[in-house]
């Protein structure tokens, strides 16, 4: 007995995944935006940095996927 049909199943886990990958790009996005003052001299400032930017890329490559999955790329 399926709790859920198929196309239920895809489309919430879409969603989840979609969310959860949008969400991590737009904390990473606003935390490199916060950043931007700090003293870029300061490798722990640069290490947090590249982070941030690291972070929006897999934000961005989960968006991107579900985006794909679902026939929109």
């Amino acid at each position: 007995m399926n709790i859920l049909s198929d196309h239920a199943f895809h489309w919430f886990l879409m969603i989840v995944t979609g969310g959860v990958a949008a969400v991590w790009f737009v904390y990473d996005l606003s935390s490199l935006y916060r950043s931007r003052t700090a003293d870029r001299g300061d490798p722990d400032v640069r290490d947090r940095r590249f982070g941030y930017v690291v972070g929006m890329l897999i934000g961005l490559i989960g968006v991107i996927g579900v985006l794909r999955f679902h026939g929109v790329l």
